[in-house]
This record gives C-alpha cells, sequence and structure tokens, in this order.
C-alpha cells in the first residue's frame, strides 16, 4: 500500500474580530476587514 502524504493544515479564514486586534493590523488589511465588518460577513466583538 503507498503511503499518502499528509497534506498542511490551513486555518479557516478569521471571521469574529475584537477592537484590539484591529488596531494591530496593517492598512490595507484594515480596510478589507472593516468593509467586510460594514456588509455583516464579519463579526465585531467588542
Amino acid at each position: 500500500m503507498p503511503k499518502r502524504k499528509k497534506q498542511p493544515y490551513k486555518m479557516p479564514d478569521k471571521t469574529c474580530w475584537h477592537l484590539y486586534s484591529l488596531q494591530n493590523l496593517n492598512p490595507e488589511k484594515f480596510v478589507k476587514v472593516v468593509s467586510k465588518i460594514l456588509k455583516r460577513q464579519h463579526l465585531l466583538i467588542k
């Protein structure tokens, strides 16, 4: 029986954001995340 290679684990995309974690993002990522929060695709935790 041939051995199969394990596929590396891929972390799921983050959909819940805390205010403090948004502060650490670079400006491009921040804009993308905030636009998704406003579209209600992501959740903001206070």
